[in-house]
């Protein structure tokens, strides 16, 4: 375990956790891919798994120009809410079900990506890293802009396909 001395080694941690959890993502993306029923739903995961790849290519980048390794830190919150959404799918005991219970696990997971891409935003810019930070707050906005993506589509198959269960 190493020691964060200062705000850069708070900033490498977090990427390099990030940078795991975006590849450990994808392998749950490419899976409630297989999984969808709404055809929509299936398209917004195929599309997230293209930005989610995408992602990674600017998290390279970034190493690459502020000269540090991308290995070395596991992000085990992801692990665990993918690990978390795959056991809740499973319980699913309906197709209309199981797609609510992938829209709620993916908005958790992109919350969480919504924190860290900002959290590194602003330790970046209190570091001067404006280049490198600035294609991470694109990735920001994206992780923002699929969140309302997701959420508008719960609606449609919560409101609409999901019955209701009286209590």
């Amino acid at each position: 375990m190493k020691y964060l001395m200062d705000l850069n080694d708070l900033m490498i941690e977090q990427l390099r956790e990030l940078y795991h959890g975006e590849i450990h993502l994808q392998e749950l993306l490419k899976e409630f891919s297989k999984t969808a029923n709404d055809q929509s739903l299936k398209k917004v995961f195929e599309d997230y798994s293209i930005q989610t790849r995408d992602q990674i290519l600017v998290l390279k980048q970034v190493f690459n120009t502020i000269f540090e390794q991308k290995r070395g830190e596991k992000n085990m919150g992801i692990v665990t809410m993918t690990n978390e959404a795959k056991t809740l799918v499973r319980r699913g005991t309906g197709e209309e079900i199981k797609d609510a219970l992938m829209i709620l696990s993916l908005q958790r997971i992109i919350h969480y990506k919504i924190a860290s891409y900002g959290a590194i935003c602003t330790y970046g810019k209190i570091l001067g890293f404006w280049d490198e930070i600035d294609s991470l707050h694109q990735d920001l906005e994206s992780e923002k802009k699929m969140d309302r993506k997701l959420a508008n589509l719960a609606e449609g198959i919560i409101d609409v396909k999901v019955p209701a269960h009286k209590v």
